[in-house]
């Protein structure tokens, strides 16, 4: 939804949809217990909070671990203990930093080459899968996974890292996890000190790579513009994306809903839409930029690999088609990141 965001979301409906959905999923499939990654974020606190209403319907437990580092700040840490302690049936917090700078080492030895702040990350985000789903393997359990939509679409998130088994929030923008947690601190978890401070603090990786998770994404912007310019990319035709990805969103982006509008056409669109009593939305390039709708669009076209979540099987007996194409002149160093 997102663009011009002209019809309000039903909350407690969204809310209800994803307990009912997950507790019959749960039963269904005899899941013994969900094990769930507590970061001290929004996310991870929204699906711990949600899981535990599907604790109370199912029966099945909610196991909260933290997996702290010396780049998880000191609120994080508190916040992610808020969330177990409030909503998790059992919690534990243990530090990976020594485990981390033994593989950091290992890792560093055999490439012959010094680690980055994204490779460093991305050991961290495996070193937590790997404890996440030992602990529920050996439980009978599951892995909740905690990604927003704004984050896969945008390959914000390891491949074989922090993604999980069955994702609550997956199809929810940034923004609107923000509408949800408001929504649930109001109505099904009043007074919750976990949901009221993961609303306020700042969305981080907990890895050090940046300040905040809007700035590795789209610098200097905050997350209603980032679901902005996402959402008016998907609003698009197959037929216009393939035609804008195809020349690097250089020449085929004038004309389009991203590209900055003379004046004069600015008013008469105002014009026509308070005549019809549309919600008027700006040009995104005339919002933030040609440029960084770009960045931010050939982003999103990067990590459509990872979306894929596993490896591409070449044909050995016909070519590649479609949006593989788009990845010939694509860094691979960012594809994989």
């Amino acid at each position: 939804m997102i663009v011009g965001k002209n019809e309000a979301i039903n909350y407690q409906n969204v809310f209800n949809t994803i307990v009912n959905s997950t507790s019959d999923y749960l039963v269904n499939n005899g899941i013994k217990v969900m094990v769930i990654g507590l970061s001290g974020g929004l996310d991870s606190t929204v699906c711990a909070a949600i899981c535990n209403k599907v604790g109370e319907k199912t029966g099945i437990p909610l196991y909260g671990i933290s997996l702290p580092c010396s780049t998880n700040k000191g609120d994080e840490i508190s916040s992610a203990s808020m969330a177990g302690e409030e909503f998790c049936d059992k919690f534990s917090e243990i530090s990976i930093q020594d485990t981390f700078k033994h593989i950091e080492g290992l890792c560093d030895e055999i490439s012959n080459a010094k680690s980055t702040s994204i490779s460093q990350g991305n050991i961290k985000a495996r070193l937590r899968m790997i404890t996440l789903y030992d602990v529920a393997s050996k439980m009978g359990g599951i892995v909740i996974g905690t990604s927003n939509t704004t984050e896969r679409l945008t390959g914000f998130w390891t491949l074989h890292g922090d993604e999980g088994d069955l994702n609550l929030i997956g199809d929810l923008w940034k923004t609107e996890v923000y509408g949800l947690a408001e929504y649930m601190l109001k109505n099904v978890f009043k007074n919750s000190k976990a949901l009221e401070v993961a609303i306020k603090i700042t969305p981080t990786d907990g890895n050090g790579v940046s300040k905040s998770d809007a700035d590795q994404i789209m610098p200097g912007f905050t997350y209603d513009d980032i679901d902005l310019v996402l959402s008016t990319w998907n609003a698009l035709s197959p037929k216009v994306k393939d035609a804008m990805a195809a020349d690097g969103l250089t020449d085929s982006i004038k004309g389009t809903v991203f590209t900055k509008e003379p004046d004069d056409e600015r008013e008469r669109r105002i014009e026509y839409c308070k005549k019809n009593k549309i919600k008027f939305v700006e040009h995104v390039g005339t919002l933030y930029g040609e440029e960084n709708i770009r960045k931010v669009i050939i982003r999103y076209l990067k990590t459509q690999y990872k979306r894929n979540r596993g490896e591409i099987a070449v044909s050995v007996t016909k070519p590649l088609t479609g949006n593989f194409v788009l990845f010939s002149n694509m860094p691979k160093t960012h594809i994989l990141e």
